[in-house]
């Protein structure tokens, strides 16, 4: 479960910094992702050339060099074998020759008489007998049917050995060199050999001077080639070189004579690696005496069995890649010249993008402040000077849309305020009938009820009683219903002013008890506009109203106050209630009236609710101070 856990956690982890790249890349500027989007292509692109032509440069070099230190040591190869060869037949054909004129000499002698032929044949095979080559090698003689006529192996004389192949070849060519292969019996694989022959025809006898080949390396003449392979050179310091199986330098530019194997200052693992593999290419590092620091090389070596020596051509890595580092170095200046012209080119492309953009962003924020006379300047034919035209047409609607939606309002707005108005003069009229008519009625009411009582209670009528009960009950509908006409028609804004009909609310709520009233009004600030007054007085009521019966609170205060900060007018309720619901469509229709009256008068209405209480704010313009053209209400 812990797996499975950390699993589900790495998959999360990775999903949130894609989405975070993601959301990093669509929030770059459009001029940042033309110059990502074109650095990716072109540094990839650029990477997988200069890739590609590193790749191919440096193969085509090292095939090529590889190929060259080959062909050097398949040249010394051949060079030392060809020296090699020419010091075998050089050596042989000298003793085959020697030999020809010993028994050319004895035949003279037997010709002259001074000795009898088979005297002569008998000296000459002694002679041929006394003689080695090397270790092992020796001279003998066959004729040209293939049959043994001297040998140092006396059970080979007058044997017949034309079923070896090389005895073939001597019965054929009789003069001259020849190599081939040969096993003793006693010997478990076979050895080149070499041999020189040549021809005594008066006795027909083919002379062999032979000997493995082995033996001949001290035959060898280094100093024919020597010069030969030192001149070869690799680079500026890669050489050719030669090695014999015990380590000793027989070619060699600095260790010339010097046997590594025997010398510990010296690494040997490589030419140890070299001797066991005999062919083939090593990379190793390699200090030449007198220089300060080991070096990377490639040697390409072959191997000589007959002497055993290790040939090599050899050049140092550094040396190799200096054009292909030159090479990197051009493609990077190039890519750097190239990414820099693609740089201003991309700047360039993108700001002739990038700049109307901006410009028609300034003119979208120029828009949404409420300037729809903006328009932009359409210069170009391309896409963007197309969005420019459509931008323009659109502003031209929108223009249009929002004259004829300013229309709208303004209608809509003033039939709010005359259906406001007209309710407003009908709830003052019924007011005014309220006052006028219906009080001094029911005053009229109460004098005849007063009448009626004095005149039963003169008669000790029991019924004087009710007739004063009636007056009582006739003086409140007298009080409540110039209440109610207060309420209806607030005459006392006019005779008394803004301050006290706000006081007056007040006391018509006294009646709740527990409930305490608090007034802060600063002198001078009055409403003498009278609509205004009117749609402020009705706010400030509801307000009380409400908080009276829903916030359970003891302290209601009500303020009309300037403001130093603003130098506006503000009319404040505040009471320490239970609060409200902040949510809209939780309120009552009170509050939503009480708003629609600030909106009529061009006021800011503000509600603050919270468990220590409620704040409803109207802040006013101070041109509400001056009185304007009153209307009829």
């Amino acid at each position: 479960m812990t797996q499975l856990a950390r699993t589900h956690v790495t998959k999360e982890t990775k999903q949130e910094k894609f989405f975070g790249l993601r959301f990093f890349l669509s929030s770059l500027q459009i001029r940042y992702k033309f110059l990502i989007s074109f650095a990716l292509i072109f540094f990839l692109s650029m990477f997988l050339c200069n890739l590609f032509i590193y790749v191919y440069v440096c193969n085509n070099i090292e095939d090529r060099i590889e190929s060259e230190l080959t062909n050097t040591t398949a040249m010394i190869y051949n060079m030392v074998n060809t020296s090699v060869n020419v010091s075998i037949k050089n050596h042989l054909r000298a003793v085959a020759e020697k030999n020809l004129d010993i028994l050319n000499d004895l035949y003279q002698r037997a010709l002259a008489g001074s000795i009898s032929g088979k005297d002569a044949r008998k000296r000459a095979a002694e002679v041929i007998l006394s003689q080695t080559i090397g270790t092992s090698g020796y001279v003998y003689c066959l004729d040209s049917q293939g049959a043994v006529a001297v040998h140092p192996i006396a059970e080979l004389i007058g044997t017949n050995l034309t079923e070896h192949a090389f005895i073939r070849q001597m019965m054929e060519k009789k003069q001259g060199y020849l190599e081939y292969e040969w096993k003793n019996p006693e010997e478990k694989k076979s050895h080149p050999k070499a041999l020189y022959m040549a021809h005594f025809e008066p006795w027909d006898w083919i002379i062999a001077a032979s000997a493995y080949r082995s033996e001949f390396i001290r035959l060898v003449n280094v100093q024919d080639f020597r010069q030969s392979i030192l001149s070869l050179k690799f680079g500026q310091s890669g050489y050719a070189f030669v090695f014999d199986k015990n380590g000793r330098a027989i070619i060699h530019p600095a260790l010339q004579d010097v046997n590594i194997f025997q010398t510990p200052e010296l690494p040997n693992q490589y030419l140890k690696d070299m001797m066991q593999r005999k062919k083939g290419r090593s990379v190793y590092y390699w200090k030449n005496p007198g220089e300060s620091r080991a070096r990377k090389k490639l040697v390409i070596f072959n191997y000589i069995p007959e002497y055993q020596w290790i040939v090599a051509s050899s050049s140092y890595l550094d040396e190799l890649y200096r054009p292909v580092k030159t090479i990197r170095n051009v493609f990077l200046g190039i890519s750097l010249l190239f990414f820099s012209i693609m740089l201003a080119v991309t700047f360039g492309i993108s700001r002739t993008i990038t700049t109307p953009l901006r410009q028609l962003m300034a003119r979208f924020r120029k828009a949404t402040a409420g300037d729809y006379s903006t328009r932009m300047e359409s210069r170009s034919g391309d896409e963007v000077g197309q969005l420019a035209r459509y931008f323009n047409r659109f502003m031209d609607q929108l223009e249009t849309t929002q004259q004829e939606l300013e229309r709208d309002l303004i209608r809509s707005k003033n039939l709010e305020k005359q259906v406001m108005q007209a309710g407003d003069r009908e709830r003052m009229n019924i007011g005014q009938e309220l006052h006028d008519d219906l009080c001094p009625h029911l005053i009229g009411v109460s004098g005849l009820a007063a009448v009626i009582r004095e005149d039963l209670k003169a008669r000790h009528d029991p019924a004087a009683e009710l007739a004063r009960k009636m007056g009582v009950l006739m003086e409140d509908a007298v009080e409540k219903t110039r209440q109610l006409a207060r309420g209806l028609c607030p005459v006392h804004l006019v005779s008394h002013g803004f301050q006290s009909a706000l006081e007056e609310i007040a006391e018509q709520f006294a009646y709740y008890p527990g409930i305490r009233f608090a007034y802060r009004m600063d002198e001078g600030v009055d409403i003498l506009e009278e609509s205004c007054a009117i749609h402020l007085y009705h706010i400030a009521r509801e307000a009380v109203n409400n908080a009276v019966k829903h916030s359970n609170c003891d302290r209601i205060e009500i303020s009309l106050t300037r403001e130093a900060t603003d130098g506006l007018v503000h009319l404040t309720v505040t009471d320490n209630g239970t609060g409200i619901d902040p949510e809209p469509s939780s309120r009552g229709i009170g509050l939503q009236i009480m708003a629609y009256r600030a909106k009529i008068i061009d006021a800011q209405f503000n509600i603050d609710t919270g468990l220590k209480g409620t704040q409803i704010q109207v802040i006013l313009n101070s041109s509400v101070l001056e009185k304007k053209e009153n209307i009829p209400v």
